[in-house]
């Protein structure tokens, strides 16, 4: 089965580190991301930019905005599709993950979420 890993982090909490403080726990990440791709079958990785546009349709008119919702300070660090067996599996292979293996994590809001994907739509 296809899953979807979704790593988040807190924009508010990282912006307060300094630059060299990012770089350090960036580093120490690479063992356990090691031993994440080692164990799990990833099939795709994606970093999402920091560069955001919004839209939405309120009150039938579609309002666009630059820049992401800064009412909410978390934002997607991550997204894996990796296989595995079955949900279960999957949670304890994206544990794994630096997500959930350095302490930094709960410093700086990293949490994830798995998420199954039950259906493949092919677009023309």
């Amino acid at each position: 089965m296809l899953f979807l890993f979704i790593g988040y982090y807190d924009a508010e909490k990282m912006n307060q580190s300094s630059q060299q403080e990012l770089d350090a726990v960036m580093e120490r990440c690479n063992p356990p991301l090691e031993q994440f791709f080692k164990q799990t079958r990833v099939l795709y990785e994606w970093r999402p930019g920091e560069e955001t546009k919004q839209a939405r349709l309120l009150d039938g008119q579609i309002e666009r905005r630059n820049g992401a919702d800064t009412s909410k300070a978390e934002q997607i660090g991550s997204l894996i599709i990796f296989e595995a067996d079955d949900l279960e599996q999957a949670v304890d292979l994206a544990l794994l993950h630096p997500t959930t293996q350095l302490a930094e994590a709960e410093q700086y809001g990293w949490r994830m979420e798995v998420r199954p994907l039950i259906e493949v739509i092919k677009v023309p």
